[in-house]
């Protein structure tokens, strides 16, 4: 018998499939507003952390130590640009500038240990003002650090250098660090080129160095199609260059990236 006292073939089914239903939109709009709160949530947060690292910097002005306060400084405007809007395009100059603040943190913990070194072509005066994904560089220089120079007994530096052609832009990453043996370089390699296959980024999730790479190539492709990227090439004891090629984009260009990039 249906709710109001009628009976007929099926009806059963029916109300079953009704509550289901109201179910369904009942949980959508719960996830809806579970959504919304960590969305508010999650603006919130970049807030306190910059207020907490500004608090701790006037400290230590007011008691003149003036190294704590620039690396607090120096580590709020890390973060404010990496929280910030990450889906943007910006300039190489705007990339560079990231670089120059994070290599700020890093000698702070490093001392003298470690050094950066920039390598342009004079002729191409141009090239900053281009626009990249944000954090591309950042995130391969950390990779750097972390594994190429840390375990290195002596100093390490970074090299960054840029080529501009007719249609390509060519930035080049190279360590003086510990290199990679031939096998890890090849699997490296082969993630790389495959990076868009989500079977790749599941496999590899653990696997030590690969993650930064996988990700910034992941978002080059994505965003301007296979023909671009990153490849890696390494000596054992040697070192280790990251080349990142990406099209030549202007500011005055239209290109646009909303909804062309699909992450599964």
């Amino acid at each position: 018998m249906d709710r109001a006292g009628f009976v007929f073939p099926g009806m059963e089914d029916v109300l079953s499939r009704y509550d289901k239903i109201l179910v369904s939109q009942r949980n959508t709009r719960k996830t809806k507003r579970q959504s919304e709160f960590l969305a508010l949530q999650n603006q919130i947060n970049p807030h306190f952390l910059y207020n907490t690292l500004e608090a701790i910097r006037g400290d230590a002005l007011s008691l003149g130590m003036d190294s704590i306060a620039n690396i607090t400084e120096a580590l709020a405007t890390f973060f404010r640009y990496t929280i910030t809007d990450t889906g943007s395009l910006v300039t190489i100059e705007d990339e560079l500038d990231n670089v120059d603040n994070y290599f700020k943190i890093q000698k702070y913990r490093f001392g003298e240990k470690l050094d950066i070194i920039y390598e342009f072509v004079e002729n191409d005066p141009d090239i900053c003002m281009l626009l990249i994904p944000k954090l591309t560089l950042q995130p391969i220089i950390e990779n750097a650090i972390y594994h190429g120079l840390e375990r290195k007994s002596e100093g390490g530096e970074i090299r960054i250098g840029m080529e501009l052609t007719e249609r390509n832009v060519i930035i080049r990453i190279k360590d003086n660090g510990v290199g990679i043996d031939d096998k890890a370089l090849g699997v490296i390699n082969y993630g790389l080129e495959h990076t868009t296959m989500p079977s790749f980024s599941e496999e590899n999730k653990n696997r030590k160095g690969g993650i930064a790479l996988n990700n910034v190539c992941r978002r080059i492709k994505l965003l301007f199609g296979e023909d671009y990227g990153i490849h890696v090439y390494s000596l054992t004891g040697v070192g280790t260059e990251v080349c990142i090629i990406l099209p030549v984009v202007k500011k005055e260009s239209g290109f646009t990236y909303e909804g062309r990039i699909h992450y599964h």
